[in-house]
């Protein structure tokens, strides 16, 4: 995780984190600080701030960004890195994903990942997302919080740089699906933004979602590790292929992974027996590199894979 910064905004927030942990294992569920399409995970962090802005409007202090729907077989632990550019002006998935039809303030920057902190004394405590998960009614998964796995970025709103974090499940029910969810804020010279207050279209919801190719990396340098993540989105019958390598003076560790994500117009969660099939075949290249094949085979809806190979010190 990240290190601490002073944020004026955050600095005197009082904490339960024992109500709030996101990472330790619970007991199998259906969702996890979700709320209406993600939005718990903005309402807890907005939950903490003083005084307290729960409940406020989307928009105001923070949105979220969601992912699109994962399938996931029984049995099966994933990882899944959410960016908060999911929701950037003509991103991929877009806002109106994230939105689903709700009512928000209209600021589209939503660069920084919402942050929590165990200590306001101690600089140096680390910082902890707001992340969510629900599963999807078009399957049979049972779902534990994880511990996530990966690498985690803050954002930065004068560089104009996405923050990203992730979410770590386990199924301990059959095939099935599920999404996640960040929160993301975003400041202006230290203090929280607010914007005019904006209806969608309501019904737009049923255009066709855009999908795009996106990274999600995170290196620490210090540490000496990386995660890295890409999303490619899919064409029904077209293969495709990348290699992804490590930062230099680092090498592969661990396993190659990926998911598949669809999304589809309504925003309901796919059939598991209508699910997009993909062909994926990963390949590890040396000490420091992996690739992906991927073709995707059936689809009733945009698909994207997000392959991932996590780096460290050789």
């Amino acid at each position: 995780m990240t290190r601490i910064r002073n944020r004026a905004a955050l600095a005197a927030l009082p904490l339960a984190l024992g109500a709030l942990a996101i990472g330790a294992t619970s007991a199998s569920a259906n969702s996890s600080q979700w709320g209406d399409n993600g939005s718990g995970t903005c309402n807890a962090w907005q939950s903490i701030l003083n005084p307290s802005q729960s409940g406020v409007e989307l928009g105001t202090y923070c949105m979220q960004s969601v992912t699109g729907w994962i399938s996931i077989g029984g049995g099966a632990s994933q990882q899944q890195a959410i960016s908060c550019s999911n929701n950037a002006p003509g991103g991929s998935p877009g806002l109106s994903w994230s939105l689903d039809g709700q009512a928000y303030v209209n600021n589209p920057q939503w660069y920084e990942v919402a942050l929590r902190i165990t200590s306001t004394a101690d600089p140096g405590q680390e910082q902890y997302p707001f992340v969510g998960w629900q599963t999807g009614d078009g399957g049979d998964a049972s779902l534990s919080s994880e511990s996530w796995f990966g690498g985690a970025s803050e954002g930065n709103n004068s560089t104009g740089q996405y923050g990203s974090d992730g979410a770590g499940v386990t199924n301990f029910g059959g095939n099935g699906n599920w999404q996640a969810a960040l929160a993301c804020i975003n400041q202006s010279g230290g203090q929280l933004a607010q914007a005019a207050r904006f209806r969608p279209e309501m019904g737009a919801g049923a255009a066709p979602v855009r999908i795009r190719d996106k990274k999600i990396d995170t290196i620490d340098k210090v540490r000496g590790k990386a995660f890295l993540a890409r999303e490619y989105a899919l064409k029904k019958n077209v293969t495709r292929t990348g290699t992804r390598t490590c930062p230099s003076g680092m090498v592969r560790k661990g396993k190659l992974a990926y998911t598949v994500q669809e999304f589809p117009a309504d925003r309901k969660s796919p059939k598991w027996e209508e699910r997009s099939l993909v062909k994926v075949r990963m390949t590890p290249r040396g000490k420091n590199a992996g690739s992906v094949k991927m073709t995707l085979t059936r689809a009733k809806n945009p698909t994207v894979v997000q392959f991932q190979m996590r780096c460290g010190q050789g």
